[in-house]
């Protein structure tokens, strides 16, 4: 009636049009302004989502060989759009695939911009989140507060300030639109996993939400300074001299909230300033050490890992007391905590992968659901590993068998993963957190050889249960023969072979480490030659196992692999 009256004469087909258009205006500012864009978000994302479907349905086959590399660019270019635009999680979400090394090399160039700082809110709304959580302004909590933040990531940005008795303080501030965007940023992130599942058969819904689970908890302030003094705590009680050799900042609680954080300032050196840690004299290898022996305590002693220790999250300085250098670890939203009997089974999948003892992986991988144990072992050490066979170099691409490889590719993940719902989904954030370590140990030169430390502190975890060196097959058999004959000539003779078994395989561990070490320092001598003869430093190990991987990706599954993807 009320449009009738006011479009007398129109029809009633255009004054149908003219509602509808009305509504779609109001319902559009209103996610505008009221909800930050979030329906706006989630449709752009669907409807992306579903063109990337049809154009690799339509694409990718076998009589366009020659046109994947153009598929894989505009698809990248397509989901760099939409993590660009909707921003928030989406930064994550496209973090994440930028740094799968599996994936094609155009995902990386693409998507590596991603890890740029993103833009921050304004002031005035910092000022209203601090005034909402606290009932105060910041001048009532502060003696100062910079009213610019000092960096701004995906969910959050960091001022500094100073409490009232003159204490230095960083504050993390969560960005608005967060709380009310991750329900639905979630919900649609698990809705295209469904999607590419039903569309690419391939097992992905399995870890949607473990994922969900700790990405909600990420944006949970009280949890992450929670996290911090429990990573403290750990670091405190650990051999050694490691508390001194690394630092978690003090949270403040009285300044804290759910989307306020407030913990000690560190001033120090960004692990990423080559330039300055070289200019005050610290060594790369003591630093990276550092950084490798502590999160190698968290997978295999407490179990409880940081896993996100990328570089932006390290900062280097003197130790206060001894002046030695120390590594602060920053960011500690994103924690996993281990099973005790998984942690105890992964230094034991270590151990065996160094030994050779195959009987023992089988039945690990069969417990963890996958049979493919080179696959694991591979992404376990992140270079490659075979039970029976080196790794041998052919960097050719055959173009004519391209997407033949690319799909045995793809029936290889899905045959790993045909049992996911056995697979120890903790392990998908240890994999995060060596990755990242691995990166940055590349990034510093390769000063550290990460895999014999990690395989030192596995073993180390295990104790001096002699038992647990002898191979499964061996174990079992023994452990039969010895319920069929109780005799005593018997029983000894038994404790004698399993006493030559395990020690055996004690040594053939040990050779195997003494091996690796072998070509890392071959590999770091020449690259010191190099920086002698020719001005540049050379390749480092970390160069040499991601060259390996590149070269099994391209033999067996047909996938170039841009070398930055290595970086991080």
């Amino acid at each position: 009636m009320f449009l009738r009256t006011l479009l007398p004469g129109r029809s009633r087909l255009a004054r149908a049009g003219l509602l509808a258009t009305g509504l779609v205006g109001v319902g559009y500012g209103f996610d505008t302004f009221a909800y930050d864009q979030t329906l706006q978000r989630n449709v752009r994302t669907l409807y992306n989502g579903a063109i990337v479907t049809m154009d690799y349905k339509l694409n990718f086959v076998p009589g366009k060989v020659d046109t994947i590399d153009a598929l894989h660019e505009r698809v990248a270019a397509r989901i760099l759009d939409v993590c660009k635009r909707n921003g928030g999680l989406y930064i994550k979400f496209g973090q994440q695939l930028a740094a799968v090394p599996v994936l094609p090399p155009a995902y990386n160039q693409k998507l590596k911009i991603l890890f740029d700082d993103a833009p921050a809110v304004p002031y005035e709304i910092v000022r209203k989140i601090i005034k909402q959580d606290f009932g105060k302004e910041p001048e009532e909590i502060f003696e100062s507060f910079a009213q610019a933040p000092v960096a701004s990531a995906s969910i959050a940005q960091v001022h500094r300030a100073t409490l009232k008795d003159g204490t230095a303080v960083a504050v993390k501030i969560q960005k608005p639109e967060i709380q009310r965007q991750i329900g639905w940023d979630l919900t649609t992130y698990k809705f295209l996993c469904r999607a590419m599942e039903f569309f690419f058969d391939l097992p992905l819904t399995w870890q949607a939400d473990y994922i969900e689970q700790h990405l909600r908890q990420e944006t949970d302030f009280i949890n992450e300074a929670k996290n911090a003094e429990r990573a403290a705590q750990f670091i405190a009680q650990a051999p050694g001299n490691l508390s001194e050799r690394t630092y978690v900042p003090r949270v403040y609680w009285n300044e804290t909230s759910t989307r306020v954080m407030t913990a000690e300032w560190i001033d120090g050196v960004r692990f990423t300033n080559l330039d300055e840690i070289s200019a005050k004299g610290w060594s790369k290898k003591q630093i990276m050490r550092t950084i490798v022996d502590v999160f190698a305590d968290q997978i295999f002693r407490t179990g409880f890992i940081h896993a996100d220790p990328h570089p932006g999250n390290l900062i280097i300085r003197p130790n206060p007391i001894t002046g030695k250098t120390q590594v602060v670890l920053l960011d500690h939203g994103l924690y996993v905590q281990c099973r005790e009997g998984l942690k105890h089974d992964y230094a034991v999948f270590w151990k065996s992968m160094f030994s050779g003892d195959i009987a023992t992986l089988s039945k690990i991988g069969e417990s963890w659901g996958f049979s493919d144990i080179e696959m694991f072992a591979s992404a376990t050490l992140q270079k490659p590993w075979s039970a029976d066979r080196p790794v041998h170099v052919d960097q050719s691409v055959d173009m004519e068998n391209l997407f033949q490889k690319q799909l045995r590719m793809k029936q290889s993940v899905k045959s790993f993963l045909e049992n996911s719902e056995k697979f120890p989904k903790e392990l998908i954030f240890v994999g995060r957190n060596m990755n990242l370590v691995r990166a940055n140990n590349k990034y510093l030169g390769s000063p550290v050889n990460r895999i014999n430390v990690m395989a030192n502190y596995a073993v180390q975890s295990l104790g001096n249960d002699w038992s647990l060196w002898r191979r499964d097959s061996n174990a079992a058999a023994i452990e039969g023969y010895t319920a069929s004959d109780r005799g005593t000539e018997q029983r000894a003779k038994n404790r004698v072979t399993n006493m030559i078994s395990s020690r055996l395989n004690y040594w053939t561990f040990r050779t195997a480490l003494f091996l690796s070490a072998v070509v890392f320092h071959i590999s770091r001598a020449l690259q010191k030659l190099r920086l002698v003869f020719l001005g540049k430093e050379g390749k480092g190990f970390e160069d040499l196992v991601d060259g390996g991987m590149k070269e099994r990706l391209e033999r067996e599954f047909g996938l170039t692999i841009d070398e930055s993807v290595f970086a991080g």
